[in-house]
């Protein structure tokens, strides 16, 4: 009896393992589906071609695709080098592959080209968030300035939050007939800048006679689960209310 439950499980394993790796196989090639995931949440795939023990083994550009879909198809292509580098493998700048691989070599070189496409698409994503953050916090400034006095509005503020941690935030307001502050920040729809903004506001919001939290976002509805995030340490508003709104959020803090 133990026996056929121990033959059970290992069935059971087989199987999972069997869905988490997938291969469909061409003439000449075959292209494997790993438990890896791009930005998008896409399975990285790597093609293998080739025969008598040589194998050219390639992602065929589909982190660079990946890339494409964001609009940071050079930011790939910048960073792709030196991954590829500290790899060992070669980059065109748009797919990571090795050229001649050895029966034994196969599934080394499966599993570093799967990292390499989903590293630099994962960064790409990340300093995409990064640059369009800067872009809107500016843009969010010069908006803040025609509401309240210039000197009430303090670009690239810092706040230390109750974990002692220093936190930057896009812009502090202070409303001095209400003695009160707030902070607005500007919140792209990736996963780094949300993650980013919920720890950030998480932590600032356990503060005694802590500044209100104002997140700015685009399209509340394309943000889904996310939105629920961030609601649950600041108040979250879409970047066309009228300024009128800005400046009883900030009263009112």
């Amino acid at each position: 009896m133990l026996k056929d439950s121990d033959n059970s499980f290992k069935r059971m394993i087989g199987g999972i393992a069997q869905q988490l790796v997938h291969a469909e196989h061409g003439v000449g090639n075959s292209v494997i589906r790993l438990p890896l995931l791009y930005p998008s949440g896409a399975n990285v795939v790597v093609r293998v071609e080739g025969a008598e023990d040589r194998y050219f083994v390639s992602d065929s550009g589909f982190g660079y695709h990946e890339a494409d879909l964001m609009g940071a198809t050079l930011i790939y292509a910048r960073h792709g080098k030196s991954i590829a580098d500290n790899a060992g493998v070669r980059f065109d700048n748009q797919a990571f592959f090795v050229i001649e691989a050895s029966r034994d070599q196969l599934p080394g070189a499966v599993v570093t080209i799967a990292n390499c496409s989903q590293e630099a698409a994962t960064l790409s994503a990340y300093k995409l968030a990064e640059r369009k953050s800067v872009d809107e916090g500016d843009a969010l400034y010069e908006r803040l300035i025609t509401v309240f006095p210039r000197q009430d509005v303090v670009k690239h503020a810092e706040i230390i939050g109750s974990s002692e941690t220093k936190w930057p935030v896009a812009a502090l307001v202070t409303v001095p007939s209400f003695s009160q502050k707030s902070i607005f920040e500007p919140v792209t729809k990736f996963h780094a800048s949300v993650v980013n903004a919920a720890a950030k506001f998480h932590d600032i919001s356990r503060l005694e006679n802590a500044p209100a939290r104002i997140v700015v976002i685009r399209k509340k509805a394309e943000f889904g689960p996310w939105l629920g995030l961030l609601s649950q340490a600041a108040s979250v508003i879409d970047a066309e209310v009228p300024n009128a709104t800005l400046r009883k959020l900030a009263e009112a803090a």
